[in-house]
This record gives C-alpha cells, structure tokens and sequence, in this order.
C-alpha cells in the first residue's frame, strides 16, 4: 500500500515498535478482492518477539478470517496536534498538523487453546496492572464459551513504516517557538512537545 513518505520524516522501524507499544489501539487493514475490510482493536507486542503483535477479533466478524487469508496492515497514531502559523518565528507560514504514525505490515495467523487464554492475560494485565481483574474472575465454562466466540491472532510484521512529522523541516527557531507554545497548552500537545524536543536533540 503506497505511504507518502518525505525523507526529513522517515523514522527508523525500531520507533514503530516503541510507539506501537505505546499506543496499542490501531486500525487493522485486510485487502480483499473487492474491498478492504477495516476493524479497530488492540494490539499489543509479542513478549516473545518484538515484530509480531497479538490481538483479536469478534469470530462473528468477517474480518476474523479474511486477515489470516491476506496480507494486513495495522496502524497506530501516536502524539498529534495543530500547529498555528502565530507560533513561527518566520513569517508567511500556513496552518498545518504534527503526528506520529506507524503502519505494520504482515501476515495473521490463528492463535488459541493455551496461547489464547496468555494473550488474553496479557491484555488484561496490561491496563488493569497488579492486582487487577483477571480471568479467573470467569467460571472456567463461561470462559471457554467467551473464547470460542473470539478469534485471537498473532500478526507477524515484515514491515514497518514509520513517520514522524515533528517540524523537521523547520528552522531551530521556529522548532523551539513551536515547541514553546505547545508546552504551554493542554496535556495532548505537552505530550507532542515532549516528543519534539526528543526528535530535535533538545
């Protein structure tokens, strides 16, 4: 799938993996024939191996068996926001968008019985943290009922394509004027700050 990629925003694959980690809520993309199929979904890393990513899907959704007959591509938004032309040194600008994306290409494969029930764990544990809710909250019959309306999957990534348009293209004072002004704004573009001084060598 073709990606616009200017050289000055082109990241490493090892940047994709960090903010895929990040921020695991993606879009997942299957090809078909006719027409793509679309779902929006977790996917978290592998423990295992850092290119493959694990998820799943609804068994009652296409989707769950289209992705393991086709190549896929999952993608994930990291820190975005507007930047206003007011915040330039240099005069002229127009108003434009600051974001991080990674898009992961690769090929699903199925994933169950006792690899299911871990992924599941693991999806758990990661937003409920110590001591939170875990499977063994759910009768061991229930369970198996839940697990065999899921399909669990395993997407192993040969691709990454990551972009990071954070004013690269800029000169170092209308990145610092940018970066000033969004430090004074609300969480999401302190966050995009963050990122920009990191990206810049601040």
């Amino acid at each position: 799938m073709p990606f616009y990629q200017p050289p000055s925003f082109a990241a490493a694959a090892n940047v994709g993996r960090k903010l895929a980690a990040d921020f695991p809520f993606a879009t997942l993309l299957t090809q078909q024939p006719d027409t793509p199929w679309l779902s929006h979904l977790l996917l978290l890393p592998d423990p295992q191996d850092p290119d493959c990513l694990l998820g799943h899907l609804a068994a009652a959704n296409g989707h769950s068996a289209a992705l393991l007959q086709a190549p896929s591509v999952a993608i994930f938004h990291g820190e975005h926001d507007y930047i206003s032309p007011r915040w330039y040194v240099s005069p002229g600008m127009v108003p434009t968008w600051n974001y991080r994306v990674a898009h992961a290409h690769g090929q699903a494969e199925a994933v169950s019985g006792d690899e299911l029930t871990a992924l599941l764990t693991q999806l758990a544990a990661r937003f409920e943290g110590p001591g939170g809710w875990t499977q063994a909250a759910v009768p061991e019959k229930a369970l198996a009922a839940m697990q065999r309306a899921i399909v669990g999957f395993r997407l192993r990534v040969t691709r990454w394509d990551v972009k990071e348009k954070l004013s690269q293209n800029r000169t170092p004072q209308d990145i610092n004027a940018v970066i000033a002004a969004l430090q004074a704004g609300n969480a999401g573009q302190q966050q995009l700050a963050a990122r920009m001084l990191a990206a810049n060598g601040n």
